[in-house]
């Protein structure tokens, strides 16, 4: 009977642990005026970037993988006390640059400098040799960022050919809530 009662605790304490232990997740909901309607969203724990910074030639994806070590259930009691700190919507993560070559004729990439919000990356600078039909990726370094945010205003500074400088919007990945996927699926299946 104690046998019993000790592995039923343990696997009640374990799903309260698991359940309640923060993640770089985040979910928001919005009221849209338009359907009248309360849409939930749920975000991935990453942020992507993918463009042609040359057109046709070298393609660009950038990646931000949020990570962030917590006490398990220490998120949940703060968010119900209200006692949540700005530290606690931080996060650190880790940035990694893929560039592909899209051409015959290999690239020669002068990097001068990458920012996302306004933080400068450490490693950014370099110059980049892409061979023909080639990828290449690199690990640029980490950045804290606030979670709560759904796009990085990310800037790229680059040489070319001719000097370019561009700015984009980093967007967080979009996780479907459950009743997003039901409602998808009703229209398909009529």
């Amino acid at each position: 009977m104690r046998k019993t009662i000790f592995i039923f605790l343990n696997i009640v304490i374990s799903g309260f642990i698991i359940s309640c232990s923060s993640s770089t997740n985040y979910q928001d909901e919005t009221y849209n005026l338009q359907t009248q309607q309360i849409e939930r969203h749920s975000y991935g724990p990453y942020y992507q970037l993918q463009t042609e910074i040359i057109a046709k030639k070298l393609q660009l994806s950038l990646l931000a993988h949020l990570n962030k070590e917590t006490i398990p259930g220490a998120y949940s009691v703060k968010k119900y006390t209200r006692r949540l700190l700005p530290n606690d919507y931080m996060a650190q993560s880790d940035i990694t640059l893929y560039l592909k070559n899209l051409s015959d004729k290999s690239i020669n990439l002068d990097l001068i400098s990458i920012s996302i919000e306004n933080k400068r990356l450490p490693y950014s600078s370099r110059t980049l040799h892409i061979p023909a039909n080639e990828s290449v990726s690199l690990s640029i370094g980490q950045i804290a960022i606030d979670l709560r945010l759904t796009s990085l205003n990310t800037k790229i500074d680059y040489s070319a050919k001719e000097h370019k400088e561009k700015e984009f919007d980093m967007k967080r990945i979009i996780r479907k809530t459950k009743s997003e996927e039901a409602v998808q699926e009703k229209p398909q299946s009529e």
